[in-house]
């Protein structure tokens, strides 16, 4: 009887470990499940808010352009950074010092006379170096 018993026992013991068992795995499948519907909703509450925000700072910089004070700080900004430019060019002139659209100019200069002592040494080595510069 005793064998009986210890074999009723363990086979009780089988069944509620099954038991514990289905239920954790209820637990996790559920558990996975919220999970996964918190991430869409994050996602999807966070696409909301960057579109939102895109629109909102589109909206803003229209905005702001179209303000009269902005568009009287920019023309004043261009006029200051005009005046700016043509007193850095005269101080330049006085002390006979060379302005960057003068450099630019001559660095082209440079480059074009470059290219063409390039195309003349070229055309010197096709001929076998018979011609003299």
């Amino acid at each position: 009887m005793a064998g009986q018993a210890s074999l009723l026992q363990e086979g009780v013991d089988r069944f509620n470990d099954a038991v514990r068992s289905i239920d954790v795995q209820r637990i996790q499948k559920q558990i996975q499940a919220r999970r996964r519907s918190f991430e869409r909703q994050l996602t999807s509450g966070r696409k909301n808010i960057e579109k939102r925000t895109r629109k909102e700072v589109t909206r803003l910089r229209t905005e702001i352009r179209r303000n009269p004070l902005f568009k009287r700080a920019r023309s004043a900004a261009g006029d200051a950074a005009k005046q700016i430019e043509s007193g850095v060019g005269g101080v330049l002139g006085l002390l006979q010092i060379a302005s960057r659209s003068d450099l630019q100019r001559v660095d082209r200069k440079v480059a074009q006379i470059n290219k063409k002592l390039k195309d003349l040494e070229r055309i010197r080595k096709a001929n076998g170096g018979a011609t003299h510069i």
